[in-house]
């Protein structure tokens, strides 16, 4: 198989989420399985531009990267460097994968598709979740009538990576077919974690505490309003407990966040540690007791896979597609409220270290079998092939059988 896979960012860019680092994990793992893998994308980066040589560092064999300048807004990118690119590339492709909605990069893939008589899928990535449709919603409601409707029922096939995005399809009329294939992760990245007390020595103040991560970007949607304000409950009764919060700014929410700490009855209960990449990312899943994830709205939630991979209980909300934690007890899966999480943060605090550490086993055996992205990589190149070949797109697929 041969596929372009049209993406508005990916590594070495940062700073715009999940989709990115997804995007990557994806295409790196279609590649090892041998897939050819074409990618298109924009050379920005939060607040740069990333030189086109850069890109050859992230190349790998059969994945190769085609980069093109955007013109105007940094998240959307405009450009029409893009159309030149996608002009060369499309044609030689078996498939076209496009990997997202609303920005013109994935806009004019789908376009070239169309135009080309190409077999394509469409990736929502949470484009239409009825939460985050309500941030700048009459900019979203004007560009899914202008493109986005047109682009997703001209699609041979959307893709979700859960069932809340099927709904939320099917809330703005779409049909499909639908193929729900889950996020992974690469377990290689976190096969070897720093011991706990490295992330002690880069911040003292974790040393003797019963530390509950958060570790996300901070914005609205991730709950850190229902998380900081019911943090003093917490600390009432669990006065050894410290919450620590990493992760980037978005849009200046954080200052926000911070506002919110700095009025708790207790602030040096609350640390903020900025954004962390690498192995001060992998020190704090190591230390961590426990993670929690009180999100608004999730279509996956890359890093509630990270925690469980790295051997640590989780706290989420049914906002996010994770009932298999509460399935299989290695954490808690709870109503989008502050008295549910807080009361999820008070059992798992109150457990012993024995029992932490077995949930924790449990949560990296879930990852193991169930969500990696070999594991994605093969369920997607089942779909390439029924599209490649005329055949029946499977909702849920099997992994495809390599040869390799």
């Amino acid at each position: 198989m041969h596929i372009t896979f049209v993406t508005t960012h990916f590594p070495p860019s940062s700073g715009f989420g999940g989709v990115c680092e997804s995007s990557h994990g994806l295409t790196r793992a279609l590649a090892r399985a041998g897939v050819t893998v074409d990618v298109v994308t924009s050379d920005a980066t939060m607040g740069s531009r990333i030189p086109f040589g850069d890109f050859a560092e992230v190349e790998e064999p059969n994945l190769r990267i085609f980069p093109f300048t955007y013109l105007a807004s940094e998240k959307s990118c405009f450009s029409y460097h893009a159309i030149r690119v996608l002009h060369k590339q499309v044609p030689k492709s078996d498939l076209i994968h496009v990997n997202g909605i609303f920005t013109h990069p994935v806009t004019l893939g789908a376009w070239f598709a169309r135009r080309r008589h190409k077999p394509h899928l469409i990736a929502t990535r949470n484009g239409l979740d009825p939460w985050l449709f309500n941030i700048r919603r009459l900019k979203k409601k004007m560009g899914f009538k202008l493109y986005a409707k047109r682009d997703l029922e001209g699609a041979d096939c959307i893709h979700a990576t859960a069932l809340q995005e099927v709904k939320a399809c099917r809330a703005f009329g779409l049909n499909g077919p639908f193929t729900i294939i889950p996020n992974g992760i690469d377990p290689l990245q976190y096969q070897h974690l720093p011991a706990p007390d490295v992330a002690e020595k880069q911040w003292p103040k974790l040393h003797g505490k019963t530390v509950v991560l958060f570790l996300s970007r901070q914005s609205p949607q991730k709950g850190l309003d229902l998380l900081i304000s019911g943090w003093d409950e917490v600390r009432q009764r669990h006065p050894e407990a410290l919450l620590v919060i990493a992760g980037p700014d978005y849009m200046g929410f954080s200052s926000k966040v911070q506002r919110w700490a700095h009025r708790s009855a207790d602030p040096d209960s609350i640390l903020f540690v900025g954004g962390v990449w690498r192995e001060d990312k992998l020190a704090l899943y190591s230390r961590a007791d426990l993670f929690v994830l009180p999100s608004y709205s999730e279509n996956f939630g890359n890093v509630i896979a990270e925690a469980l991979v790295c051997g640590t209980p989780v706290v989420t909300t049914q906002a996010t597609p994770w009932k298999d934690i509460q399935k299989t007890n290695c954490g808690r899966w709870v109503p989008v409220n502050r008295q549910a999480i807080m009361k999820a943060l008070g059992e798992l605090i109150s457990m012993s270290d024995d029992d932490r550490r077995e949930m924790g086993r449990r949560g990296k055996k879930l990852i193991m079998e169930n969500f990696t992205w070999d594991i994605a990589a093969r369920k997607m190149m089942t779909v390439y092939s029924a599209l490649i070949n005329g055949g029946r797109i499977p909702r849920h697929p099997q992994p495809f059988a390599c040869s390799r």
